[in-house]
């Protein structure tokens, strides 16, 4: 209950900031105003939070030592819990969402299907990579314990701008009302369909390797939120644990890394599916970034509905 209650006051912060910004956006002075700083600011606000991510994850020694134990199976069940997700939510946007790629209703006209599209080329998949591979190295090898301390508050910081310029976007392009209502009921189906992947899929992994298929279920049943899976795997199994949050850590990682290409070659649903619980806040960003900000209102259902839902399931799966 205690993990339930600090998820919904996570939330309503990040939909409060989201709301200023749509508040503000909407205003006819700042809507007639061109705004081309907007993107390049976004664009450097998610590089400092992913180099921060970088280097709060390197200087974290669990995760340095873990990589070479365990990492084979943690990356296993992080990809199966992410490729099952995908598939879910691919298919359900096809077949019963019966939505495009980019998550727009079949049929809709080439200028919908134009309008407001983020998605860059290649280069912000690049950018992001040089982010995350240079923090780890910065964090593991070079900077102090004094700076790395302080990542987990540049984080929280650059999410909150982010989250504020993306409703400041959304109000400004008088978007956000019409997002929600494409959304609909049939939102509730994207995270039923990432859940029911990810744990479909990790309980597959598990005939590949050396845990039970139960075991694996229960360590994809984190769905990217690797702070709160291996404390509530540690009186199960400690080593399940530590699979759990690498494996974890590693979906939230993996989703940074290919979300843009997600985004150019499957969809924009996809993208959200990829990301799990995060959708709602660290891979919020990006999502965003490398597709459309009408994913705003589904990566928040989605990751919010997933975010909720792992302080059940994980015990409930493992039988603790």
């Amino acid at each position: 209950m205690e993990h339930t209650a600090s998820t919904l006051l996570t939330v309503a912060g990040y939909f409060l900031l989201v709301a200023l910004g749509v508040l503000l956006g909407s205003r006819r002075e700042l809507k007639n105003r061109n705004a081309t700083w907007l993107p390049p600011l976004q664009t450097v606000l998610l590089l400092a939070i992913i180099l921060a991510l970088g280097i709060q994850l390197g200087s974290n020694e669990e995760v340095a030592a873990s990589l070479d134990v365990i990492g084979l199976s943690a990356l296993v069940i992080s990809m199966f819990a992410m490729a099952g997700s995908i598939l879910m939510l691919l298919a359900v946007r096809v077949f019963l969402l019966r939505l495009n790629r980019k998550a727009l209703p079949r049929g809709a006209s080439a200028e919908q299907n134009t309008v407001e599209d983020m998605q860059g080329d290649q280069t912000l998949t690049w950018m992001i990579t040089a982010a995350v591979v240079l923090g780890f190295i910065l964090g593991h090898w070079f900077l102090p314990e004094a700076v790395s301390s302080r990542c987990g508050r540049v984080i929280t910081l650059g999410l909150d701008a982010m989250l504020f310029l993306v409703g400041l976007d959304l109000g400004r392009q008088g978007e956000a009302a019409s997002s929600i209502r494409a959304a609909g009921a049939g939102a509730l189906l994207i995270p039923a369909a990432v859940i029911f992947g990810s744990l479909l899929f990790g309980w597959l992994a598990g005939w590949l390797l050396p845990f039970t298929p139960r075991d694996t279920a229960a360590a994809a049943a984190g769905m990217g939120w690797y702070s709160l899976a291996p404390t509530l795997l540690a009186p199960y199994s400690l080593k399940l644990s530590a699979v759990a949050f690498l494996a974890n850590v590693l979906r939230e990682i993996l989703s940074i890394l290919f979300i843009p290409t997600i985004a150019r070659h499957l969809g924009y649903l996809e993208c959200v599916a990829s990301a799990g619980a995060t959708a709602m806040d660290t891979v919020l960003p990006v999502i965003v970034r490398a597709t459309s900000r009408r994913m705003t209102i589904y990566a928040f259902v989605s990751g919010l509905i997933c975010s909720l839902l792992v302080p059940l399931l994980v015990p409930l799966i493992a039988g603790i």
